[in-house]
Order: C-alpha cells, then structure tokens, then sequence
C-alpha cells in the first residue's frame, strides 16, 4: 500500500520560503506559480494577499530594480499580479501603492533594458489600484508614461503598453486626465502620422478610446496642438497629399486635429485658413473614397463649431420670436455656411451613392449639433434649405431615390412638428411618418432619424415662406415634365402629404388669436402657392402626365378647403385679389351674338374676392387649362369642392364660372367636359339640394342653385358652339351624332334624378319644379334669336337639335316620373285646400310653358327645313295632344295665357 501523499504547505509556509530563497529568479518562479494557483481559489488568495505586503511586495520593489534582467523581470511579473488581483490589491495600504507607483514611475525612466521599461509600464496599465492614490501621483506616472511612449529602445511594444497605460489612467481619473492631456495627448497625436502604419493605427485606436475624457479639449492641450500644427505637423499633412496612397490617413489625421484643436480653432483664423487647404483638396479628389473619409472628417469641424452651449439660452418647447434671435444667430451663419460649402459641392456633382450617403449624414449631423438654433429661419436658410434644394431638383429615380426619400421625411417631420404640439382634449395629436417612403430609405440614413433628433420647436409664421419655397422645389414643373407618370404621382403624394400639414400649421396659427394680417398673409400665401405651381405646371406640361397634375391640382385645392375651414376660407377678411390669367382671358373675350344670362354676376380679374372663390376659380382654372381628357375621377374631385359647403359663395363663384366659359368658341370635345363637371357637380349636389328645399320650402331667394341647373341649354346653343359647328370640317360632322347622344345623356341623367319627386316634402319639391321651369322659359325667351339661329343652322345639317332632344327628354321626364297629371288630379279634388290648389295649378302653368316652347322651337325647326325628318317629330305629335288637354282642362278653371 503507498504511503498515503502529505498535505501542500500552507500558503503562509510557502511565501516564507519563497522571501528565504537566496536564488531570486528561482524565488519569483515559484511565487508566480503560487499566484496563479491562488487566482481561482479565494481562500488560498486571502491567505496569500495577507502574506504579500509585508513579507513579499518590500523584496519585489526591490528586485525589480535588479541588474539581472532575469531577476528583475520576474520581479515585475509578480508585482504586476499583486497589482491587478482585485484581492490581492485590495490589501496594499495606501503608502505601499504609492511606493509601489513611484518605484515603477524612477524604473521606466532610468533603466536601460528595454524588457524591464516594457513590464514596467505594463504593471501600471493593468493596476487595480484605488482612483485616489493614482490621481495624487498622476503627474509623474504621465511623465513616465509619455517617456514610455517616446522610448529611446524605439520599441513598439513598449509604446503600445504605454498607449495602453494612458487608456487605463483615463478610465481610473478621467478629470485629472483631462486637466493633464497637454502633457501625454501630443505624444499620441503626433503619431498619427507616422509613416508605421502599425504605430498610426495604435495611436488613433488610443484617441478613439480618451476622446470622451479629452473633448472637449483643455485650452493648454488647444495651444500645444496648435503649435504643433504650425511648427511641423502642417506641412508633414500636405506632403501627404502628393501620395494617393497617404490621403486618407492624412485626412483622418486633420480631423482629429481639428477635434484637440476644439473651440480656439474658430479663434486662430490664421492656422484654421492654412488647415482647411487639406479637406479643400480632397473633397473634390477623384477618388470617391478618399472624398468619403474628407467627409467623416468634416464632422470634427461641426464640433469644433458648434459646442453644446451654443444654445443654452434657448427654452426648449417654446417658439422662438422671428425678430429678436436674428442678431444671436447670425454670429453662427459664417461657420454654417463654411460647413455647407463642400456638402452642397458634393451633393451636386455626385454621382456615387455611398458618397452621397456620406454626405447627408454629416448634414444631418450638424443639424442635430445645431440644437435649437436650428429654428432660427436665417439658420434654416442657411443650413436647412440648401440640401433638401439640391436633393429636390435633383428628382426621383432609382439612385437616388433613398437620397429624395430620407429628404422628404425629414422635411415632413419639420412641418409636423407645429401639428404634434397642438393641444387637443386628448393631448398631443401623434403625426405618421411618410409610410410610403420610409421602407424605401437605407438603413443607415434611417438610423440617424433615430439617433441624432432634430430639436424642432413649433415653426413661427417668419418661416411660412421658406416652408412653401422648399414645397415648391419637390414639385418643380421643369422637373416632374421629365418623368413617368408613376414617379410624378409618388412626388406629388408625398408633397400631398406635407402641404396637409402646412395647411393644419396654418390653422392653428389662424385660430390662436394671432394678428389679422399674420392670418391673412399665410392665407394669402397659402392660395397663391397653390396656383403658381399647379398653373405653371399644367402650362409647362407637353405630355399626359398633366392629367396627373390636375389631380393633384385639386387635390391640394380640396385640401385648402377641408383643413382651413368655411369659416375661415369664406370670411370677408381675408379678401385677396383674383389674379388668374384665365379669368382675364374669360372677361375679354368677344362674342357675338351674346347671350342673355339669368342673373349671373360673372367673375372679375383682379377684383378683391374671398379665398374659397379664389381657390374656387383656381380649381376650375386647372381644368379649363387642361387640354387632355377630363376623366370622371378629375370631374369627381371638382364636385368636391364645389359642393363642400351649402350653396355657399364656392358653388357661387363655379357657377359663374361656367356662364363664363359659354362665350368662349370651344369644340364639342370642351363642351362635353364642361358637361361633365356640371353632371358631377349635380349629382354631388342631389342631396343638398332636397336637404335645401325642405329648409326653405321651395322659396326663390337664392337663384344660384337654378342658374345652375339651367347651365346645359345656353351651354347647347351658344355663339361659340355655333362657331365651332360653322369651321366643322367632314371629319367632325361625322362624329357629331355621337357626341350629340353624349351631351343628352349628360344633361339628360341629371334631369331624370330631379324629376324623381323626394316623398318627405311634396310642396317644396312642387315649388322647386315651378321655379325651375320659370328659370328655364325666361332663359329661352330671353335668348329665343339665338336659340332661332341655331335652330336654322342645325336642321339644315343635322338628323338630330341636341337642345330639342333635351327638352324633349325633359318635358317626358317631368311628365312620366314628375307626377304632373297625379299632382293635377289632387289638385282638382283637394278644393279646399286654396293655397295646395294654387301650388299645383302654378306648376301646372310653368310646366305647360315649358311645354309650350318646346314646341315653338320645333316648329321654328321643321319651319327652317321643312323636308327634313328629326328624330323628335314624333315626341311633337305626343306633346301636342297633351298641350292641347291641359291647356282645356286650365282654361275651364283658369284664365292664363300660355
């Protein structure tokens, strides 16, 4: 059986023998295996930490200073365990340590092996020692350190332990670090432009690990570099420049100067001449990375500006007055547009989208750096303004559509931002981003939205007009005539969204009990935003993609309507003056023979009209200058706004309008699309209207409602349709039939709806009828030599009157659907009841008036060309024998005279 194995030696035996050990190399070899025995054991580490201060770190201070390197490495070696085991270190009292770091501070710089130098510092960058007793020797340990750095073996490893030992004392006393970084900075920086890459890469990894403990920069470390700068570095950076493969290490290195340099460098106007001659080079170098790393670089000068007490004056969430700042912010604009000169240089002749990328995402950056000052509207021109021009006129397509696209959403969230802190009875109303751009935005411009957030305060009124103007450049007309359909209409969808919220900015500024003139100039503006765009961008388009444009068009004119409001769209102190060229063109056009209008008050150039007028005439101007096909969807959208209030001065405004466009000579393709909007318009208007008869009860006092409806018939037989059927060359004469069939049918299915009698209010819909056709037999009694010569002129060449067939379809509606016998026949039993007798029989008489001309107008057509056989004789005929009963049966009961 073995003899069973003795037990170790206690760790107290051990240390012991170690100190009585006469060979020192031997000793430091069993003490450095005892330590790492220990390191996973806590009893066994206590047991040596109480050994260690008295009996062993007195012997190792000592040893180290051995001029056997052997000796006196290892030496080092244990020291540097005690030093860095939160144990062991732990029991080193406070004098000890400072033995310790002064023994290690005197043997870095008087010793002459380079190995020792090497674990000397090595002991200091992995020390575990209390903040306190490093900072009360912080001064000699930078000292030696720095010695380290510059050691005369030329050892790299020794510079690397000393970079790594500065980066210890950085995380141990980041203030005194900062208080002292004129003493061990310039030995790290002056590296950077070593011609050892390994020496340039260590040296910018220790500066990206203190930059938070030396930026910003201590005013002494600020003279030492500049002094550096002057003296060597400078110059050593423009040689650089010569050597392609040296430009980008030359540029990282001026951006980290720029960063030590800090704040004075706005002071040293001299030196910050001579340096920016490094970046002015590069950023226009052909080399797209080299231009990429110049614009990294860029943003140490942006910190270099702007500090972050740049706007501690500024209360955050409050809006900033448009006068006062002006003289605060303008001490900024000299350093803002040197920051912008290269970007916008750079945005506007790149054609490589990583640059591009690069570019905005130091823009960003310094909008984001700019705090609140960026609110300031000289700032916004200044810092804002400029890109989202470049990046706008630039357009859309698929390179740089991530570009546009960012751009968009970040000018969204500027207009938003007015929207987001209106207070509402659930408190702040939470505004969407642009979801149909976001997906299509990179990556890595999206995270900057999250990362760096604008500090955008609530947009005063001073900056209405650079809001519209950047509005303007996403819907340039030179630009969208160049492009698809489908890339217009995501650009306008988008300035859609924007302008929504501009609109609801407006509001809130108009409702806020602001000044009247501030209300009235952003309405002002509001409106004539809207037609400089949209009529200069019809006018400027040659290709279908007007048709686009028109929707978009009326789409923001719908918007002005629904989002400012009736009330503050048809108020009477917000008159503006009705500029539009259309209108002019209207008012002075020559025709004869004219016509006779009910009681239409037409439209004046340049006279002073409400904003829902101008905006109305605005809208129908679109249209009118549209020289495409109107599609339902474009007719559909100008029912909107027409009949987006009851009866009100919009509807007004349209009407007159229409009687307007009558004079002008148009082809039966214009025609129709008048037609059109009109047939839109009242069956939009179908149920306002019985809405309107039951309140009034069938009363006249506003006739606009019946001007309108009567429209067709002077549309049908105007002078200049009679002009145009006159030029008509064979071509247009065979297709007239259709077209014809078309304009009946138009009119024709209004007509039809309003002959359908509403079961809630027989007397008002009785009433109604009676006004209507009043409206109608003065019309063509007023216009009857007009209607005379159509009639004479439209026989001879055609099988089918478009007027006749109207009337025709209309007096067989009335007569069919309209329940004129029914409402005769209640009449003539219900004799008590006067007042609904009298309805009914004034019903009866206008509708056998009407009955009348229309068979005046048939004879005058047979009359014309008696050998010609319409398409309506036949309906005559039937007219004729209702005519002739009725005019019997009211004769008997009435005296009236047809």
């Amino acid at each position: 059986m073995p003899p069973p194995v003795p037990p170790p030696p206690s760790v107290e035996r051990q240390v012991a023998e170690i100190a009585a050990e006469p060979d020192r190399a031997t000793a430091y070899a069993r003490l450095l295996h005892l330590q790492r025995a220990c390191a996973d054991d806590p009893s066994a580490a206590a047991d040596l930490a109480a050994a260690s201060p008295s009996a062993l770190l007195p012997l190792l201070l000592r040893d180290a200073a051995d001029h056997d390197e052997a000796v006196a490495a290892s030496a080092l070696k244990c020291l540097g365990f005690a030093l860095y085991h939160p144990v062991l270190v732990s029991t080193i009292p406070g004098q000890m340590a400072q033995l310790v770091l002064t023994t290690l501070v005197q043997l870095i710089m008087t010793t002459r092996m380079k190995a020792i130098c090497n674990l000397g510092v090595w002991c200091i960058s992995i020390q575990q020692l209390d903040p306190l007793i490093i900072e009360d020797r912080a001064t000699p340990l930078l000292t030696a350190i720095v010695y380290a750095i510059d050691n005369p073996f030329g050892s790299l490893s020794t510079t690397f332990e000393a970079a790594q030992a500065t980066m210890k004392l950085a995380s141990q006393i980041p203030k005194g670090m900062w208080d002292l970084s004129s003493i061990w900075v310039p030995t790290i920086y002056r590296r950077l432009l070593s011609a050892d890459k390994t020496e340039r890469d260590m040296a910018e990894r220790c500066l990206v690990k203190v930059s938070s403990v030396v930026l910003p920069p201590h005013s002494l470390l600020c003279k030492e570099v500049a002094s550096d700068l002057e003296q060597n570095l400078l110059s050593c950076m423009i040689n650089m420049l010569d050597d392609h493969s040296k430009k980008i290490q030359a540029v990282k290195s001026w951006g980290w100067f720029i960063s030590l340099l800090g704040a004075s460098v706005v002071s040293t106007k001299s030196l910050l001449n001579k340096i920016l001659k490094v970046p002015e080079q590069l950023f226009t170098d052909p080399d797209p990375q080299v231009q990429i790393a110049t614009m990294v670089a860029w943003r140490n000068l942006v910190d270099a500006f702007f500090v972050p007490q740049a706007s501690e004056n500024m209360v955050q969430g409050t809006v900033i007055s448009p006068i006062e700042p002006r003289a605060h912010a303008s001490s900024w604009l000299k350093r803002i547009r040197l920051i912008m000169m290269p970007l916008c240089g750079v945005l506007s002749r790149s054609h490589n989208i990583a640059l591009s990328f690069s570019c905005l995402s130091t823009w960003h950056y310094l909008l984001y750096k700019l705090g609140d000052l960026i609110n300031h509207l000289s700032i916004l021109e200044a810092a804002f303004g400029p890109v989202l021009k470049i990046i706008f006129s630039i357009g859309l397509d698929n390179q740089n559509k991530t570009l546009w696209s960012f751009c968009i959403n970040l000018f969204h969230d500027f207009i938003s931002v007015r929207v987001r802190h209106m207070s509402s009875p659930q408190g702040y109303l939470c505004v969407p981003p642009n979801q149909n751009l976001l997906p299509q935005t990179c990556m890595h411009l999206k995270a900057l939205l999250d990362v760096h957030h604008i500090e955008w305060l609530p947009w005063d009124i001073a900056t209405f007009d650079f809001q519209l103007e950047i509005l303007g450049s996403i819907v340039n007309p030179e630009l969208l005539q160049n492009m698809t359909v489908e890339v217009t209409a995501t650009i306008m969808d988008s300035a859609t969204q924007i302008f929504t919220l501009l609109l609801q900015g407006v509001r809130v500024e108009c409702e806020s009990k602001v000044a009247h003139d501030n209300a009235k100039i952003c309405i002002t503006k509001v409106c004539k935003f809207v037609k400089k765009v949209f009529l200069d961008l019809l006018g400027k388009q040659k290709s279908n993609g007007s048709a686009v444009l028109v929707q978009f068009g009326l789409q923001f004119v719908k918007c002005c309507v629904d989002e400012l409001g009736h009330s503050l769209l048809a108020s009477g102190k917000y008159e503006l003056c009705l500029d539009i060229e259309h209108i002019k063109e209207m008012q002075y056009a020559e025709c004869s023979p004219k016509l006779f209008y009910p009681m239409v008050r037409p439209l004046s150039y340049m006279e002073m009209v409400s904003p829902v007028v101008y905006l109305t005439a605005l809208s129908v101007s679109i249209v009118a200058q549209f020289t495409g096909e109107l599609s339902d969807g474009h007719a559909e959208q100008l029912a909107l706004i027409f009949s987006s209030s009851d009866f009100s001065e919009n509807f007004r405004a349209a009407v007159a309008f229409l009687y307007m466009q009558i004079m002008r000579p148009v082809d039966s393709r214009l025609r129709i699309k008048w037609l059109m909007v009109w047939n839109k318009v009242a069956k939009r208007l179908n149920e306002q209207i019985i809405f309107y008869l039951k309140l009034s009860c069938g009363a006249s006092g506003d006739d606009v409602l019946y001007q309108f409806l009567c429209y067709p018939f002077l549309a049908l037989l105007s002078p200049g349709r009679m002009s145009t059927l006159r030029n008509a060359g064979n071509s247009s004469e065979e297709c007239l039939p259709v077209t014809q069939d078309l304009e009946v049918e138009l009119v024709i299915e209004v007509y039809r709806s309003l002959c359908t009698p509403n079961n809630g209010s027989d007397a008002a819909y009785m009433a109604f009828l009676e006004h209507l056709f009043e409206y109608l037999v003065s019309m063509i009694d007023e216009n009857m030599s007009v209607v005379q010569a159509n009639l004479e002129y439209c026989s001879e060449k055609f099988k089918n009157i478009t007027i006749l067939s109207v009337l025709a379809k209309l007096v067989i509606e009335l007569l069919v659907n309209a329940r004129i016998l029914n409402y005769a026949s209640q009449g003539s039993k219900v004799t008590s009841e006067e007042s609904a007798e009298g309805t009914r029989s004034n019903l009866l008489l206008s509708y056998l008036k009407l009955a009348n001309r229309f068979m005046r107008l048939s004879g005058l057509a047979l009359k014309a060309n008696p050998a010609s056989q319409h398409q309506v004789t036949s309906r005559q005929v039937f007219f004729i024998f209702i005519y002739f009963r009725w005019a019997s049966y009211m004769g008997e009961r009435h005296s009236f005279t047809l």
